[in-house]
């Protein structure tokens, strides 16, 4: 009886060692936040948080024939895109654009790492964040699915 006691509680261990690595890995890569808010009276509010590693991994679990098309089309900005990742990462948060008129506020910042960007109009209420370093990764992912022109 011993035996399988002890073999049951090294599996739990393990198992809470994996859930715990996991949630640690999750944590560390960040998450992407989406917020929107419909102002209309009885509108819906969205709320969507997604570990940043979730997004890495689905675009490699992304239908094939899809992926390269994106690709294909995004193929010519994709460096751009990696290198202002990178040179964000490298930057102090701050706001790098901020637009008020009487009906809508737009705002593009960067906080603790992340990319942040929030639309508030008549209408609704945007909110989406991620974290800087995501850019690089969704790069090389859209790069390695398509062949060079």
């Amino acid at each position: 009886m011993t035996g399988r006691f002890s073999r049951a509680k090294t599996i739990l261990l393990g198992l809470v060692v994996g859930v715990l690595g996991l949630t640690f890995i999750a944590y560390a890569a960040g998450t992407v936040w989406v917020q929107v808010q419909d102002k209309k009276p009885g509108g819906h509010r969205i709320l969507l948080a997604v570990p940043a590693v979730v997004i890495t991994l689905g675009l490699k679990l992304f239908p094939a024939a899809s992926l390269r098309e994106a690709s294909a089309e995004a193929r010519p900005w994709l460096p751009a895109i990696e290198a202002a990742g990178n040179e964000l990462a490298k930057c102090p948060d701050a706001r790098f654009v901020e637009i008020r008129d009487p009906t809508e506020w737009v705002s593009i910042a960067k906080r603790g790492g992340s990319l942040v960007i929030d639309v508030d109009s008549v209408d609704e209420r945007v909110h989406l964040s991620f974290p800087v370093r995501l850019v690089p990764s969704i790069v090389r992912t859209l790069e390695m699915s398509t062949p060079p022109n």
